[in-house]
């Protein structure tokens, strides 16, 4: 079976930036330690995998978007990424570039809905899909025979492992999310209602819907403070107008349909370029070149 490695770039990048220091300097003076954390990833994962086909999925800065539109405050609890950051950004673009590896990003979507809609489109009897990533919401595509990988971490979790994790099959997390929120991105929820509580709705109700045409059946669940939760969700049922809409991955992006995902072979030379205008080290070159000259299997 083959296997199509979809990587949530920002992940890595915002890693490195955090946990290494600033100091780190190319030959322009400008900082690229998060640059170099990526790029050290990006090395471990290829000389690990020897991937045939993958792509990186990287993340704009979104002044319009589909949630926006539903939520103006979608994600206004981060501060906008400083300039020295934004340069890095483009730095690790063209570093996955220059490695004959394909690359998407889009100025109205995501990388969460690209990753997800090259997902839907590739997904087959004959084409495992692997997610690289840390967040719990792409965890909402994975089907039977997929893996949400961590690589930093180590944590794998197939199909099977994620409705022990979540307490609901990967479809429902979606849903859950939608009632329990998320701080991270600043999603409404229900007040009172968590991931736990969400999933044992879920659970009973399946989906989101049938749950909100059947509030009045929660008061006679099994669980302490179920009438409670039947008060809650009626008072505060508006938000879930709100947040069903922001919590789904879209899976429907039609570009993404012709993205290639064959890796391609690396250019030396300007790779070599890019390492000695960063300052990376003759060891770090080395390992560099040989991976590039060694054949994908």
């Amino acid at each position: 079976m083959d296997k199509l490695y979809l990587v949530d770039s920002s992940i890595y990048i915002y890693r490195a930036w955090h946990s290494l220091p600033d100091t780190l300097r190319n030959s322009a003076g400008d900082s690229n330690n998060a640059f170099l954390g990526f790029t050290d990833f990006v090395y471990h994962f290829l000389h690990n995998e020897r991937p045939k086909k993958l792509v990186f999925a990287f993340d704009e800065s979104l002044q319009q978007s589909a949630r926006k539109d539903v939520y103006p405050e979608y994600k206004a609890n981060r501060s906008p990424a400083p300039d020295s950051l934004k340069r890095q950004f483009a730095w690790c673009r063209e570093w996955i570039g220059v490695l004959g590896i394909a690359l998407v990003s889009s100025n109205q979507h995501e990388a969460d809905d690209l990753i997800g809609s090259l997902a839907e489109y590739h997904r087959s009897d004959a084409c495992r899909i692997i997610i690289l990533t840390a967040d719990k919401d792409l965890a909402q595509l994975i089907r039977e025979h997929d893996l949400w990988w961590s690589f930093a971490t180590g944590q794998q979790f197939g199909y099977r492992a994620l409705i022990k994790k979540f307490g609901v099959r990967p479809e429902q997390i979606a849903d859950q999310l939608a009632l329990a929120g998320d701080k991270v991105d600043n999603i409404p929820g229900i007040p009172g209602i968590g991931m736990t509580i969400a999933a044992r709705l879920l659970s009973k109700f399946e989906t989101l819907h049938n749950l909100r045409e059947n509030l009045d059946r929660v008061k006679l669940m099994k669980f302490r403070g179920s009438e409670k939760i039947m008060q809650l969700l009626r008072e505060h049922e508006s938000v879930l107008d709100i947040s069903s809409l922001l919590t789904p991955i879209n899976c429907h992006i039609v570009e993404m349909r012709d993205v290639p995902v064959d890796k391609k072979a690396a250019d030396s030379a300007a790779l070599l370029a890019l390492m000695e205008w960063h300052g990376m080290d003759q060891g770090r070159q080395q390992k560099w070149l040989q991976l590039i000259g060694s054949k994908a299997s």
